[in-house]
């Protein structure tokens, strides 16, 4: 499994190796491959390890083509974005804490005096607006990981493969810590952003259907049981100083429709909200950021028949903060991330901590390295954490913590 991953990252090391030759320019068409491959280690330390890996390893890797052709006053293009990740503890492509889609984004565009268009796969205004704190590290970052490397304990039913079952990542009651407002997810979607007049952008992006299938896209198929649609992003964003301080502050909406209800008292239409704030002097850079939506967990929208995580009643509530400081090719910082979510049927929560301290030094625009150490804390009613329990549906196994210590390293080109 090792020697997987360290074929992965010669590949990346070789990648980097023609990062010059990664632009040109065939007759009016501009042509870009950029991309990264991050190697990681941990040292993992959960309160039940039962046939769980303490030393485990992963790679996460991005890579990014894009077209344009310029003119006066209009640019036209693409962008094709591929995401596949690997973990050794999970003998499997991982994507965003458990995904196993390769293809992340697919959008054309327009820029234009009037503002800039894009229709594709992608993610929505609330999302690609929001200010968050400042993380040293990438990857494994407590907010919204790309790697998260914590496991349900299991010994005799191990489904490694299967998202909430044992031995597959840890998301008690479907949470995640993020803070970002991602609920209308990288389904297909046409987003307009406004040129930036004085500090301040406003965006818009619409989908059609929760998918990223094309017939839903231009309204064929029919409706399908607790199915988000006619899902609305709305954001809004500053840039600028004020004196000697940069600032950044953004509020992000989403708002959706689910087409055929079949629980109706128990499920309801999409609401994902929230705000952040990110402030820079100097050496030193600090940002805070809250979302409260009815997604269940805070975790990427689901649906089935009797089944969603979009909930009426019951929120999940995340704030989450940070701190860096930069000098010369070092950074450090801290972070810290908490949610709370509402259960259904109960009064009862599941709660859901994460503190990191960090340490990175950039050796050049296209190595990175940064170590540093974690500590979660998870807490739900059932207030235990049983071996061979998966996570779905009030879990035997909801409450655990674990302490991290992790090496990532960085290749950019």
């Amino acid at each position: 499994m090792f020697k997987a991953v360290m074929l992965s990252v010669a590949s990346v090391i070789a990648m980097a190796g023609v990062a010059y030759a990664a632009q040109t320019k065939v007759g009016d068409v501009n042509l870009k491959l950029s991309g990264y491959g991050t190697l990681v280690g941990e040292a993992l330390d959960q309160s039940n390890m039962d046939g769980l890996d303490s030393v485990v390893g992963a790679i996460d890797t991005s890579l990014v083509g894009a077209f344009w052709i310029d003119s006066d006053g209009l640019e036209v293009g693409g962008v094709v974005a591929l995401d596949v990740d690997y973990a050794t503890n999970f003998e499997s492509s991982l994507n965003d804490q458990g995904s196993s889609t390769i293809l992340n984004e697919a959008w054309l565009y327009a820029d234009t005096p009037w503002g800039r268009l894009q229709v594709g796969q992608q993610d929505g205004v609330a999302r690609v607006m929001g200010m968050r704190p400042p993380s040293v590290s990438g990857s494994v970052r407590i907010d919204n990981p790309e790697v998260f490397l914590l496991a349900y304990p299991c010994r005799m039913f191990c489904d490694r493969d299967n998202p909430q079952w044992p031995g597959s990542i840890f998301s008690p009651n479907g949470m995640q810590l993020r803070s970002d407002i991602h609920s209308s997810d990288v389904w297909l979607k046409v987003a307009y952003y406004t040129p930036r007049i004085r500090g301040f952008q406003f965006g818009v992006s619409f989908t059609p259907d929760g998918s990223r299938d094309l017939a839903p896209f231009f309204g064929g198929g029919d409706d399908v049981r607790n199915k988000q649609s006619n899902v609305w992003d709305f954001g809004l964003n500053y840039i600028g100083t004020i004196g000697d301080v940069d600032v950044g502050a953004s509020v992000g909406y989403v708002m959706g429709q689910n087409e055929l209800n079949d629980s109706p008292f128990i499920f309801t239409d999409l609401r994902d909200w929230g705000a952040g704030l990110t402030l820079g002097y100097r050496e030193w850079t600090a940002g805070v950021a809250y979302r409260r939506t009815n997604v269940a967990g805070g975790g990427p929208v689901l649906h089935g028949s009797f089944a969603s995580n979009v909930l009426d009643g019951e929120h999940t509530e995340v704030w989450s903060a940070g701190l860096k400081y930069e000098t010369g090719p070092w950074a450090f910082g801290v972070d810290y991330i908490t949610e709370t979510e509402d259960l259904p049927f109960t009064t009862r929560q599941q709660d859901g901590s994460g503190l990191e301290a960090a340490v990175g030094y950039t050796f050049n625009s296209y190595l990175r390295m940064t170590g540093g150490y974690q500590h979660f804390e998870f807490s739900g009613p059932r207030n235990s954490c049983t071996t061979d329990s998966g996570g779905i549906f009030f879990p035997q196994c909801d409450t655990q913590d674990a302490n991290v210590g992790f090496i990532e390293t960085k290749f950019s080109f």
